[in-house]
């Protein structure tokens, strides 16, 4: 997994919705808002890189255990430092758009973020096959959630999406080659009762 994509995970699972207020800062609106930082992800990331003496690896595996929790424990502290600003889906849009070139088509169907679906794909990879249970639902719920690319047309203020859902968004809205199980319940081991749903990639 993409080291870039595996601390945005960080990020969304556990300090989003801590920073996010309950309104646009611009408009008012209080549905689809979304978190406009002040500095390029990258650069934080960069920043944290150099000030604990790591060479950059694209991978996360390309990092010990001890590497990794250094690099999130300080990218979360600069993110707590930063400074957001909470933005509705539109708000947020025109300001990324500013000095843009956009095509009509783009305006029709909304601006796709490159970098967020690079990075969803990238997550998405990492998961196939393995049995996700509520943390790991909730986790990717918050990644999906914080992308500029959902449509209007239904409420994702939920904690954790549900699988019908979630397979919408990646393969009508996102047009990504995803599917999603249905809910299914453990038989053994631990979890055995817990209910988990599995991430398949669609093969043409």
């Amino acid at each position: 997994m993409e080291l870039k994509a595996y601390e945005r995970v960080k990020f969304a699972t556990n300090l989003r919705q801590l920073l996010i207020k309950s309104e646009c800062e611009n408009c008012g609106e209080t549905e689809k808002l979304e978190l406009h930082h002040d500095k390029q992800f990258a650069e934080m990331l960069r920043e944290v890189l150099d000030r604990l003496g790591y060479e950059y690896k694209p991978r996360k595996e390309d990092y010990t255990k001890e590497q990794l929790e250094n690099i999130t424990d300080m990218l979360l502290g600069i993110h707590i430092k930063s400074t957001y600003t909470t933005l509705c889906e539109k708000c947020h849009t025109e300001i990324h758009s500013k000095g843009e070139l956009i095509t009509h088509f783009l305006r029709k169907v909304k601006i796709i973020d490159i970098e967020d679906i690079r990075m969803l794909k990238e997550y998405l990879d990492s998961i196939i096959g393995i049995k996700l249970f509520a943390t790991e639902q909730e986790g990717l719920s918050k990644v999906i959630i914080g992308l500029k690319t959902i449509s209007r047309n239904t409420d994702y203020r939920t904690t954790t999406i549900k699988p019908t859902t979630l397979e919408n968004i990646l393969r009508d809205q996102l047009d990504l080659p995803y599917a999603v199980s249905k809910s299914e319940k453990e038989t053994k081991g631990y979890m055995r009762g817990k209910r988990y749903i599995i991430i398949t990639k669609v093969v043409d």
